[in-house]
Protein backbone atom coordinates (compact mmCIF):
# COMPACT_ATOMS: atom_id res chain seq x y z
CA UNK A 1 0.00 0.00 0.00
CA UNK A 2 1.43 3.28 -0.84
CA UNK A 3 0.94 6.63 0.80
CA UNK A 4 0.92 9.55 -1.21
CA UNK A 5 -0.22 12.49 1.37
CA UNK A 6 3.17 13.83 1.17
CA UNK A 7 2.78 14.36 -2.89
CA UNK A 8 -1.12 14.82 -2.74
CA UNK A 9 -0.96 17.69 0.03
CA UNK A 10 2.46 19.15 -0.86
CA UNK A 11 2.65 18.31 -4.69
CA UNK A 12 0.21 20.72 -6.39
CA UNK A 13 0.53 19.10 -9.71
CA UNK A 14 -1.53 15.89 -9.01
CA UNK A 15 -5.20 15.78 -8.76
CA UNK A 16 -6.98 15.28 -5.43
CA UNK A 17 -7.90 11.16 -5.26
CA UNK A 18 -9.82 9.64 -2.77
CA UNK A 19 -6.49 8.23 -1.63
CA UNK A 20 -4.97 11.97 -0.86
CA UNK A 21 -8.19 12.85 0.69
CA UNK A 22 -8.13 9.56 3.07
CA UNK A 23 -4.57 10.52 4.03
CA UNK A 24 -5.02 14.31 4.40
CA UNK A 25 -8.40 13.54 6.93
CA UNK A 26 -5.60 11.49 9.32
CA UNK A 27 -3.63 14.48 9.32
CA UNK A 28 -6.83 16.62 10.28
CA UNK A 29 -8.45 14.16 12.09
CA UNK A 30 -7.58 13.12 15.91
CA UNK A 31 -7.68 9.26 14.77
CA UNK A 32 -3.92 8.74 14.14
CA UNK A 33 -2.84 10.86 17.77
CA UNK A 34 -5.30 8.57 19.52
CA UNK A 35 -3.18 5.75 18.25
CA UNK A 36 0.56 7.77 17.93
CA UNK A 37 3.61 5.81 20.01
CA UNK A 38 5.80 3.01 19.03
CA UNK A 39 4.94 -0.33 17.83
CA UNK A 40 7.48 -3.08 17.75
CA UNK A 41 6.83 -5.87 14.65
CA UNK A 42 8.10 -8.91 16.91
CA UNK A 43 8.82 -9.44 20.49
CA UNK A 44 11.39 -6.95 21.97
CA UNK A 45 14.51 -8.64 21.92
CA UNK A 46 17.13 -6.98 24.53
CA UNK A 47 20.20 -8.27 22.42
CA UNK A 48 19.00 -6.76 18.87
CA UNK A 49 19.30 -3.64 17.38
CA UNK A 50 16.15 -1.68 17.04
CA UNK A 51 16.09 -0.03 13.54
CA UNK A 52 13.05 2.66 13.98
CA UNK A 53 11.41 3.82 11.04
CA UNK A 54 9.44 7.18 11.05
CA UNK A 55 7.06 7.59 8.25
CA UNK A 56 6.36 11.02 6.59
CA UNK A 57 3.59 13.80 7.06
CA UNK A 58 0.42 12.22 7.30
CA UNK A 59 1.85 8.88 6.66
CA UNK A 60 1.66 5.66 8.58
CA UNK A 61 3.95 2.19 9.03
CA UNK A 62 2.11 0.86 5.87
CA UNK A 63 4.46 3.06 4.37
CA UNK A 64 7.31 0.56 5.41
CA UNK A 65 5.93 -2.63 4.57
CA UNK A 66 7.81 -3.51 2.13
CA UNK A 67 11.06 -2.71 3.41
CA UNK A 68 10.13 -4.14 6.91
CA UNK A 69 9.30 -7.52 5.38
CA UNK A 70 12.75 -7.12 3.36
CA UNK A 71 14.77 -7.00 6.70
CA UNK A 72 12.65 -9.48 8.60
CA UNK A 73 13.11 -12.46 5.90
CA UNK A 74 16.73 -11.97 5.69
CA UNK A 75 18.52 -14.10 8.12
CA UNK A 76 21.44 -12.43 9.15
CA UNK A 77 19.63 -8.94 9.28
CA UNK A 78 16.83 -10.34 11.64
CA UNK A 79 19.49 -11.91 13.97
CA UNK A 80 21.18 -8.73 14.75
CA UNK A 81 18.18 -6.07 14.09
CA UNK A 82 14.27 -5.75 15.29
CA UNK A 83 11.45 -3.33 13.63
CA UNK A 84 10.03 -0.66 15.28
CA UNK A 85 7.89 1.60 13.63
CA UNK A 86 6.79 5.39 14.73
CA UNK A 87 3.14 6.47 14.40
CA UNK A 88 2.96 9.90 15.12
CA UNK A 89 0.21 12.49 14.19
CA UNK A 90 1.54 15.46 12.28
CA UNK A 91 -0.39 18.64 14.12
CA UNK A 92 2.63 20.17 15.52
CA UNK A 93 5.90 21.13 14.11
CA UNK A 94 8.68 19.30 13.43
CA UNK A 95 10.67 20.16 16.81
CA UNK A 96 7.42 19.52 18.48
CA UNK A 97 7.28 16.13 16.20
CA UNK A 98 11.08 15.47 17.58
CA UNK A 99 10.01 16.17 20.95
CA UNK A 100 7.46 13.42 20.56
CA UNK A 101 9.30 10.67 19.26
CA UNK A 102 11.84 11.13 21.63
CA UNK A 103 9.33 10.15 24.24
CA UNK A 104 8.00 7.23 22.47
CA UNK A 105 11.67 6.23 22.08
CA UNK A 106 11.97 7.21 26.15
CA UNK A 107 8.70 4.96 27.14
CA UNK A 108 9.71 2.09 25.27
CA UNK A 109 12.59 1.37 27.02
CA UNK A 110 11.71 2.51 30.50
CA UNK A 111 8.82 -0.66 29.76
CA UNK A 112 11.23 -2.78 28.07
CA UNK A 113 14.39 -2.51 29.77
CA UNK A 114 13.87 -0.56 33.06
CA UNK A 115 17.09 -1.05 34.57
CA UNK A 116 18.94 0.40 31.14
CA UNK A 117 21.67 -2.30 30.30
CA UNK A 118 20.34 -3.62 27.57
CA UNK A 119 22.50 -4.18 24.56
CA UNK A 120 19.86 -2.93 22.43
CA UNK A 121 20.16 0.48 23.66
CA UNK A 122 23.70 0.86 21.46
CA UNK A 123 23.74 0.74 17.93
CA UNK A 124 20.05 2.36 16.75
CA UNK A 125 19.73 3.01 13.31
CA UNK A 126 16.94 5.38 12.38
CA UNK A 127 14.89 5.80 8.86
CA UNK A 128 12.76 8.15 7.89
CA UNK A 129 11.08 9.15 4.99
CA UNK A 130 10.00 13.05 3.67
CA UNK A 131 9.48 15.20 7.30
CA UNK A 132 10.34 11.93 9.25
CA UNK A 133 13.21 12.21 8.03
CA UNK A 134 13.79 15.73 9.21
CA UNK A 135 12.84 14.39 12.50
CA UNK A 136 15.34 11.51 12.29
CA UNK A 137 18.16 14.86 11.13
CA UNK A 138 16.74 16.53 14.74
CA UNK A 139 16.86 13.33 16.22
CA UNK A 140 20.72 12.70 15.63
CA UNK A 141 21.75 16.65 16.19
CA UNK A 142 23.10 18.74 19.05
CA UNK A 143 20.90 22.03 18.90
CA UNK A 144 23.03 24.58 21.01
CA UNK A 145 21.23 28.04 21.44
CA UNK A 146 20.73 28.18 17.49
CA UNK A 147 16.54 27.52 17.74
CA UNK A 148 16.29 28.88 20.92
CA UNK A 149 17.84 32.39 19.74
CA UNK A 150 15.78 32.29 16.93
CA UNK A 151 12.53 32.02 18.49
CA UNK A 152 13.27 33.88 21.64
CA UNK A 153 15.07 37.33 23.06
CA UNK A 154 15.75 35.46 26.82
CA UNK A 155 17.47 32.86 28.67
CA UNK A 156 15.47 29.49 28.72
CA UNK A 157 15.15 29.81 32.48
CA UNK A 158 13.28 33.35 31.88
CA UNK A 159 10.84 31.30 29.92
CA UNK A 160 10.08 28.31 31.79
CA UNK A 161 9.72 30.78 35.03
CA UNK A 162 6.87 32.65 32.75
CA UNK A 163 5.27 30.14 31.58
CA UNK A 164 1.40 29.82 32.78
CA UNK A 165 1.05 26.16 32.24
CA UNK A 166 4.72 24.53 32.92
CA UNK A 167 4.91 23.39 29.79
CA UNK A 168 8.48 22.36 29.12
CA UNK A 169 8.94 24.79 26.13
CA UNK A 170 13.07 24.88 26.42
CA UNK A 171 13.32 20.95 25.54
CA UNK A 172 11.09 21.38 22.10
CA UNK A 173 14.15 24.17 21.42
CA UNK A 174 17.26 22.94 23.09
CA UNK A 175 17.82 19.14 22.64
CA UNK A 176 21.18 16.80 22.73
CA UNK A 177 21.38 13.45 20.28
CA UNK A 178 19.07 10.94 20.97
CA UNK A 179 21.16 8.82 23.12
CA UNK A 180 21.89 5.08 21.10
CA UNK A 181 21.58 6.50 17.43
CA UNK A 182 24.91 5.40 15.70
CA UNK A 183 23.96 5.34 11.87
CA UNK A 184 20.41 7.21 9.81
CA UNK A 185 19.36 7.21 6.82
CA UNK A 186 16.92 9.74 5.01
CA UNK A 187 14.63 9.37 2.39
CA UNK A 188 13.17 12.05 0.48
CA UNK A 189 13.74 14.27 3.45
CA UNK A 190 13.18 18.01 3.23
CA UNK A 191 15.75 19.16 4.69
CA UNK A 192 15.91 22.33 2.93
CA UNK A 193 12.00 22.99 3.11
CA UNK A 194 9.78 22.67 0.24
CA UNK A 195 8.24 25.66 -2.32
CA UNK A 196 5.18 23.54 -2.18
CA UNK A 197 4.28 24.58 1.00
CA UNK A 198 3.58 27.89 -0.03
CA UNK A 199 1.46 26.62 -2.99
CA UNK A 200 -2.52 26.88 -2.68
CA UNK A 201 -3.39 23.15 -1.24
CA UNK A 202 -0.38 23.65 1.30
CA UNK A 203 -2.00 26.94 2.80
CA UNK A 204 -5.51 25.61 2.89
CA UNK A 205 -3.97 22.17 4.68
CA UNK A 206 -2.13 24.85 6.91
CA UNK A 207 -4.61 26.77 7.93
CA UNK A 208 -6.65 23.37 8.93
CA UNK A 209 -3.91 22.25 10.94
CA UNK A 210 -2.59 25.06 12.74
CA UNK A 211 -2.73 25.74 16.05
CA UNK A 212 -4.66 22.96 17.82
CA UNK A 213 -1.64 20.63 19.35
CA UNK A 214 -1.24 21.26 23.05
CA UNK A 215 2.45 22.65 22.25
CA UNK A 216 1.21 25.30 20.15
CA UNK A 217 -0.99 26.02 22.42
CA UNK A 218 1.02 26.28 25.57
CA UNK A 219 3.68 28.50 22.85
CA UNK A 220 0.56 30.75 21.76
CA UNK A 221 -0.66 31.48 25.45
CA UNK A 222 3.36 32.58 26.40
CA UNK A 223 4.11 34.58 23.15
CA UNK A 224 0.37 36.67 23.94
CA UNK A 225 1.53 36.94 27.61
CA UNK A 226 4.96 38.01 27.43
CA UNK A 227 5.52 39.29 23.47
CA UNK A 228 8.99 40.95 23.95
CA UNK A 229 10.48 37.68 25.26
CA UNK A 230 9.51 36.56 21.09
CA UNK A 231 11.93 37.15 18.76
CA UNK A 232 10.10 39.73 15.99
CA UNK A 233 10.16 37.66 13.13
CA UNK A 234 8.03 34.89 14.72
CA UNK A 235 5.78 36.92 17.32
CA UNK A 236 2.97 37.15 15.49
CA UNK A 237 2.31 33.78 14.09
CA UNK A 238 3.21 31.90 17.69
CA UNK A 239 0.71 34.48 19.12
CA UNK A 240 -2.26 33.45 16.48
CA UNK A 241 -0.76 29.65 16.65
CA UNK A 242 -0.30 29.91 13.14
CA UNK A 243 2.63 26.87 13.03
CA UNK A 244 2.52 23.55 12.28
CA UNK A 245 4.11 20.63 10.41
CA UNK A 246 3.51 21.96 6.87
CA UNK A 247 4.20 25.50 7.65
CA UNK A 248 7.78 24.87 9.00
CA UNK A 249 8.70 22.97 5.84
CA UNK A 250 7.90 26.48 4.48
CA UNK A 251 11.91 27.73 2.75
CA UNK A 252 11.69 30.69 4.75
CA UNK A 253 10.54 29.51 7.93
CA UNK A 254 12.94 30.96 10.47
CA UNK A 255 13.33 27.71 12.78
CA UNK A 256 13.60 25.66 9.47
CA UNK A 257 16.30 27.90 8.49
CA UNK A 258 18.02 27.92 11.55
CA UNK A 259 17.93 24.42 11.97
CA UNK A 260 19.13 23.42 8.17
CA UNK A 261 23.14 23.83 9.54
CA UNK A 262 22.55 21.33 12.45
CA UNK A 263 24.11 18.13 10.91
CA UNK A 264 24.24 14.58 13.06
CA UNK A 265 27.32 14.64 15.47
CA UNK A 266 30.84 12.83 15.32
CA UNK A 267 30.02 9.02 15.44
CA UNK A 268 26.11 9.19 13.91
CA UNK A 269 26.82 7.79 10.26
CA UNK A 270 24.22 9.18 7.42
CA UNK A 271 22.97 8.14 4.70
CA UNK A 272 20.74 10.02 1.71
CA UNK A 273 18.00 8.66 -0.69
CA UNK A 274 16.81 10.87 -2.62
CA UNK A 275 14.64 11.20 -5.89
CA UNK A 276 13.42 13.23 -9.20
CA UNK A 277 11.03 12.84 -11.44
CA UNK A 278 12.65 13.20 -15.00
CA UNK A 279 10.19 15.77 -15.84
CA UNK A 280 10.32 18.37 -13.37
CA UNK A 281 12.08 21.56 -13.43
CA UNK A 282 14.44 22.45 -11.37
CA UNK A 283 14.69 18.31 -10.25
CA UNK A 284 11.93 17.30 -7.99
CA UNK A 285 10.29 13.98 -6.71
CA UNK A 286 6.91 15.94 -6.87
CA UNK A 287 7.14 16.75 -3.59
CA UNK A 288 10.57 17.55 -2.08
CA UNK A 289 13.12 19.47 -4.71
CA UNK A 290 16.38 17.50 -5.16
CA UNK A 291 18.57 20.04 -3.62
CA UNK A 292 16.72 20.15 -0.48
CA UNK A 293 16.88 16.00 0.02
CA UNK A 294 21.02 15.94 -0.32
CA UNK A 295 23.15 16.81 2.58
CA UNK A 296 26.74 17.26 2.76
CA UNK A 297 29.00 14.34 4.60
CA UNK A 298 26.57 11.61 3.93
CA UNK A 299 27.93 8.26 3.76
CA UNK A 300 26.14 7.69 0.72
CA UNK A 301 24.02 9.16 -1.41
CA UNK A 302 21.49 7.17 -3.81
CA UNK A 303 19.44 9.37 -6.47
CA UNK A 304 16.22 7.28 -8.25
CA UNK A 305 14.16 8.13 -10.69
CA UNK A 306 11.49 8.29 -8.78
CA UNK A 307 8.57 9.94 -6.81
CA UNK A 308 8.11 10.97 -3.52
CA UNK A 309 7.21 7.10 -2.40
CA UNK A 310 10.48 5.98 -2.86
CA UNK A 311 10.65 3.74 0.47
CA UNK A 312 8.38 1.37 -2.07
CA UNK A 313 11.03 1.50 -4.83
CA UNK A 314 12.78 -1.23 -5.32
CA UNK A 315 16.47 -0.07 -5.89
CA UNK A 316 15.87 2.26 -2.59
CA UNK A 317 14.97 -1.03 -0.57
CA UNK A 318 18.09 -2.40 -1.56
CA UNK A 319 20.23 0.00 -0.47
CA UNK A 320 18.98 0.20 2.89
CA UNK A 321 19.60 -3.47 2.67
CA UNK A 322 23.13 -2.53 1.90
CA UNK A 323 24.00 -0.06 4.27
CA UNK A 324 22.56 -2.67 7.44
CA UNK A 325 24.71 -4.95 6.29
CA UNK A 326 27.79 -2.77 5.61
CA UNK A 327 27.22 -1.67 9.15
CA UNK A 328 27.25 -5.08 10.99
CA UNK A 329 30.75 -5.60 8.82
CA UNK A 330 32.02 -2.77 10.78
CA UNK A 331 30.49 -3.06 13.92
CA UNK A 332 31.40 -7.17 13.35
CA UNK A 333 34.82 -6.52 12.36
CA UNK A 334 35.38 -3.66 15.00
CA UNK A 335 36.52 -1.29 12.05
CA UNK A 336 36.90 2.18 13.37
CA UNK A 337 37.01 3.65 9.88
CA UNK A 338 34.88 6.27 8.30
CA UNK A 339 32.27 4.52 6.33
CA UNK A 340 32.80 4.80 2.15
CA UNK A 341 31.21 7.66 0.72
CA UNK A 342 29.80 6.92 -2.44
CA UNK A 343 27.17 9.10 -4.74
CA UNK A 344 25.28 7.16 -7.64
CA UNK A 345 22.06 7.53 -9.66
CA UNK A 346 19.79 4.70 -10.39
Amino acid sequence: MRNHLASGILGARHAINPARLRAAWDLIGNDVGRHAGLRLLDDYDPDKRPIVMIHGLGGSQLAWAQLSNEIRSDPELRACFQVWHVLYHANAPTLALRRRVQRYLDGAWSALDPEGGAAARSGIVLIGHSLGGVVARMLCVESGDALWSTAFTVPPQTVQANTADGTDIESVFRFQPYPGVSRAIFMAAPHKGSPNADLWLGRLFRALVGGRSPEIQSLSRFARDHPDMVNEALRVTYQQARVNSISTLQVSQPIRRAGESLMPVAGIDYHTIAAFLPDWEPASDGAVPLSSALLPGAASTLVLKSGHDVYDHDQAVAEVLRILREDLIERGSGSTEAPRKSTAVG
